[in-house]
């Protein structure tokens, strides 16, 4: 993903890779599957229009059901991963 200097508004060290799977506090265990910066548009994305907004899609399941497609930006799926 680059330098750490690229990951605008974190101020945390914490990594997150595409494949691996993180413990998110609404959803579960989730797996990263797509990593954008700096993109204009994606279904359920917010601030997708600013230049430097690293979005992440993840999977997970909800109610035992395959849920695919959910994002946030880097900065509120590291929050839901602490």
């Amino acid at each position: 993903m680059g330098d750490a200097d690229d990951l605008p508004g974190s101020d945390s060290d914490m990594l997150v890779d595409r494949g691996e799977t993180y413990n998110h506090a609404e959803h579960g265990q989730v797996e990263v599957t797509g990593i954008w910066k700096a993109v204009e548009q994606v279904d359920r994305a917010r601030h997708t229009n600013e230049k430097d907004v690293i979005t992440v899609r993840y999977s997970a399941e909800i109610n035992g059901e395959a849920v695919d497609e959910l994002t946030d930006t880097l900065d509120e799926f590291l929050q839901s991963i602490q």
